[in-house]
């Protein structure tokens, strides 16, 4: 697994005498975490009865009926304070008096939990932010993809490995990503283990938080799996609803559905909150979002992350923007370059090229600002690691796979990361760097800095 050992909580199990499988589970964490009144009433249990896309298919009943009730007796994972203190931020972006970078793991590893994980990590978003500082000239709010980005909506349900149809890896919120139909079995407890693991982790956020409080570190994961999300909703002394497995919550491109149910629960919510905006929406939907997640058309409530391509983001994206604004929703624009781009090499593996990437952050910030908007930032997947999961451009193909620890998607670099960010530089044109120059930062790091 890695460096976590969860030694802050208890957790107790009873097993089913007749089947071996465990039934029931109760656990103790650690104290010192605002207590608020949880809030899983009859109200908001019947969002499951609204079309959730991506929902594991759990086997049993009862037991996901008794993760839920144990996720809803713990304490919540953030508190309101720091929500409304990150909402503020958000709010300076759409203003254009800030600038925002979002990265980290495209799937969280539970077990890397531990203090070293998380500087690592915290680390990366620094050496990013103050890249875009320098690039911007502005302050940059840090948002982790951490403590929480355990689920994964995919494409299709099942996949064929070595001739055998197994159900497809979610996250390990959800599943394992072994391919052995066991691990692959959805399996409710694992819920409680992404519970306690991000539990760890926001306490490492917290301590550095209060050490660095003019650069907090905030956290995002992707609001998918439902039987996580309701049960960490409580409600605040003023009454608001908050959703407490994240500052910010996030709805994907596969759920961003306006009469399903993450749209409903990201509704209820006072926590800012962000949508994934594909190629494939017409303004009309759009606006229909926008009035779901901010009615009242507040600074710093809703994130318009654009996801288009880089051969489709300029056609596409002016027609959004200019409905937006007509609108009057004061988003913030945020730019996620990865998953437009995606692409499998010839050997099978998934990757991204980093040149691509850089296409797309130019004509994002290109159209932004034809239309007189505010380019908000940056939305990456990123690895403290030396992995070789994208490369700058197809003469380097052969190299993915080298070192390939993703679970789901393929990730950049630090390295790769800061030259998909040089692209943020609106006087640098995306395809500036020679040859050279990006195997310096792609081919070189990853070879520990051998010549190729």
């Amino acid at each position: 697994m890695g460096a976590c050992s969860l030694q802050s909580f208890r957790i107790t199990v009873q097993v089913n005498s007749e089947t071996g499988r465990p039934r029931r589970i109760a656990a103790a964490v650690r104290v010192g975490i605002q207590s608020l009144e949880p809030a899983l009433t009859s109200d908001l249990l019947s969002i499951l009865r609204q079309p959730a896309a991506q929902q594991p298919d759990w086997e049993d009943d009862a037991q996901i009926h008794s993760v839920r009730q144990t996720l809803t007796g713990r304490p919540g994972l953030v508190g309101e304070t720091d929500v409304r203190t990150l909402r503020r931020g958000l709010a300076q972006v759409s203003a254009g008096a800030a600038e925002l970078i979002q990265a980290g793991d495209c799937a969280e590893d539970p077990g890397e939990c531990g203090e070293a994980d998380v500087a690592r990590r915290i680390a990366v978003l620094d050496l990013l932010a103050g890249a875009m500082e320098r690039l911007g000239r502005r302050p940059v709010v840090r948002v982790g993809r951490i403590a929480g980005q355990f689920a994964k909506p995919r494409s299709r349900p099942t996949e064929y490995v070595g001739g055998i149809e197994l159900p497809v890896y979610r996250g390990h919120l959800v599943n394992g990503p072994k391919p052995v139909a066991e691990e692959r079995r959805p399996d409710p407890l694992r819920l409680v283990t992404g519970y306690l693991a991000a539990s760890e982790i926001m306490g490492h956020l917290d301590r550095h938080r209060a050490a660095h409080p003019r650069v907090p570190v905030w956290t995002s994961h992707e609001a998918l799996v439902l039987d996580y999300e309701l049960p960490l909703v409580r409600r605040t002394e003023s009454g608001d609803l908050l959703l407490t497995s994240t500052h910010w919550p996030w709805i994907g491109e596969r759920t961003r559905q306006v009469d399903g149910a993450h749209v409903a629960l990201l509704a209820k919510v006072v926590n800012p909150v962000a949508v994934k905006v594909g190629p494939d929406i017409d303004p009309a939907e759009l606006i229909e979002l926008c009035l779901r997640l901010d009615p009242d058309r507040t600074p710093g409530r809703l994130t318009l992350i654009i996801r288009m391509g880089a051969d489709t983001i300029a056609e596409r994206l002016p027609a959004l923007v200019r409905a937006v604004r007509s609108a009057g929703h004061p988003v913030v624009w945020l730019n996620d370059p990865m998953h437009g781009n995606t692409v499998v090499t010839e050997r099978g593996y998934k990757t991204r090229y980093v040149r691509t990437l850089r296409r797309e952050v130019a004509a994002f910030r290109a159209v932004l600002a034809e239309a007189g908007e505010h380019p908000g930032g940056v939305h990456l997947e990123t690895t403290p690691d030396q992995v070789t999961e994208c490369v700058f451009d197809t003469w380097e193909a052969d190299r993915v796979g080298e070192v390939y620890t993703s679970f789901c998607d393929p990730r950049l670099t630090v390295e790769q990361a800061l030259l998909v960010l040089a692209a943020w530089d609106a006087e640098v044109a995306p395809d500036a760097w020679t040859a050279a120059e990006a195997g310096s930062g792609s081919a070189h790091q990853a070879t520990g800095g051998q010549s190729t």
